[in-house]
């Protein structure tokens, strides 16, 4: 299984390479605009030190953990009892796509912010320290690691960050319930599946509006989650579509043509 999901991987990165754009093929100033400020451009500023001392205090940590994994689980390994500097350097994002989830944050002004999959809080960090006195409400499935999260958070001087745990299914629904009636920027990390990602979509659309954006994450890990993002790229809410390969942008502005670009990344 696992050598046929990589293969598939490699194929549709190497149909990613061939098609993408840069800024030079893009015409209308809101993307052009959001690919060379937001997306291409990359700074390493001093706030993200602290973020990334804790992602390196977690590479070192030699504490294991039980995986309780509700979604497509791990293409590396199916030991669900895995230690967390493994879970750090196989299941974290790399910090140059951190980044580029603050610039977008900070980009499109994003106050209210919601993560469906924590895992070790690194992400949650970086859209907390974005949202400039807003508020990140951020989801996991396994109490194990949410216990690591919160131990990563309490290190953290700012309290703008409202974890829920518990399976996704049920906690999404509660929290859409009874706080989240407007969502300003979504990243979409969790239970890589087809009927799970048209699921948390139909979930969330009610609660965004013309200046959200929704980052979903790992859109070629599977022949299912490319079916999925191609079919949430194509619903008639979305305005405008980028895809990144490891990941894709959905915007919902009324009124504008549809547009779906692939850029260089």
């Amino acid at each position: 299984m696992q050598v046929r999901q990589k293969a598939f991987q490699a194929t549709s990165f190497l149909t990613y390479w061939l098609r993408a754009l840069s800024e030079h093929s893009l015409h209308p100033p809101f993307i052009y605009k959001l690919y060379t400020e937001a997306i291409k451009k990359d700074l390493q500023g001093p706030e993200f030190m602290e973020i990334e001392k804790a992602r390196e205090e977690l590479l070192r940590n030699n504490g294991t953990i039980k995986i309780s994994d509700l979604g497509a689980g791990s293409s590396v390994t199916g030991n669900k009892k895995r230690s967390i500097r493994r879970i750090a350097r196989n299941s974290l994002t790399k910090a140059r796509f951190s980044r580029l989830l603050y610039r977008l944050i900070r980009h499109m002004e994003a106050t209210t912010v919601l993560e469906l999959g924590t895992s070790l809080g690194i992400n949650t960090l970086y859209l907390a320290s974005a949202t400039n006195g807003g508020q990140v409400y951020t989801l996991e499935g396994c109490t194990q690691t949410a216990n690591i999260a919160r131990q990563t958070f309490s290190k953290w001087p700012q309290s703008n960050i409202y974890l829920l745990e518990g399976d996704i299914d049920h906690t999404l629904p509660e929290l859409l319930g009874e706080k989240l009636s407007k969502i300003d920027a979504a990243y979409l990390d969790a239970n890589h599946t087809y009927e799970a990602s048209l699921r948390y979509f139909n979930l969330l659309l009610p609660r965004l509006h013309k200046d959200s954006f929704l980052v979903m994450d790992d859109i070629y890990w599977s022949k299912g989650m490319k079916k999925a993002w191609k079919e949430i790229r194509e619903h008639s809410s979305v305005s405008l579509s980028i895809d990144l390969f490891h990941a894709g942008i959905l915007f919902f502005q009324p009124g504008i043509q549809k547009e779906h670009y692939i850029l260089e990344y």
